[in-house]
């Protein structure tokens, strides 16, 4: 006998699936973005600042305490870099909680690229002309680099409602910090301010971790 799932199981079933497909549209979002940006061969700018190299573990560039904070309960999946060339590497790691009613996950864009004021002025049109529109109320402003440390030199930052998940917020916020460029997502259920505070914590965090 096949069994029956009650209305509030399906309910549920029904909001996780949303939630997945929607993480995976941003996830893709965020990876065209990076390779789009990676793909300016046009300028001669010098990146200045500090010239990291590919991270050998990704998974420690946010730290516990932010997690705790922010994404509590989440795990780090790492993803394969991708190299267009010697000079343009991205790496994408991911942290996700597994909440049925409130999911929360920080996704992450690494760029390191010698030209990136280049990469970093696409990944900001990027936020500008697509990302804001998945947004509901979206605000959009530059960030004071004093909010991010000492090492951050460019930072912009779109927050706002989701669209396509009810009660959610998101916040998403692109970084220059010498040679990278650091592209940020974090999802909040309380509220689009709370949303731009937390990419701007982890952004933050996640930069003075780099190496």
């Amino acid at each position: 006998m096949n069994a029956v799932m009650s209305p509030a199981k399906q309910g549920q079933s029904r909001q996780r699936w949303v939630w997945i497909v929607a993480s995976v549209a941003v996830v893709a979002a965020v990876a065209a973005g990076a390779v789009f940006a990676l793909r300016d061969g046009n300028s001669d700018d010098a990146a200045g600042g500090t010239t990291y190299r590919q991270q050998t573990d990704e998974c420690v560039l946010v730290s516990a305490a932010v997690l705790t904070r922010y994404v509590p309960g989440a795990t780090c999946k790492r993803t394969p870099s991708m190299t267009i060339n010697p000079d343009e590497i991205t790496q994408t790691p991911s942290w996700t909680s597994d909440s049925l009613t409130h999911p929360t996950s920080i996704q992450a864009v690494l760029r390191l690229v010698s030209k990136s004021p280049s990469a970093y002025s696409r990944a900001k049109a990027s936020l500008v002309d697509v990302y804001q529109q998945q947004l509901t109320g979206a605000v959009t402003a530059d960030v004071a680099t004093a909010e991010l440390g000492p090492l951050a030199q460019e930072a912009f930052v779109v927050s706002g409602a989701s669209k396509s998940i009810p009660g959610r917020s998101d916040g998403r916020i692109v970084v220059r910090a010498g040679n990278a460029v650091v592209d940020i997502v974090v999802t909040d259920w309380t509220s689009a301010t709370g949303a731009e505070a937390a990419a701007k914590a982890v952004a933050a965090d996640f930069i003075s971790n780099l190496r």
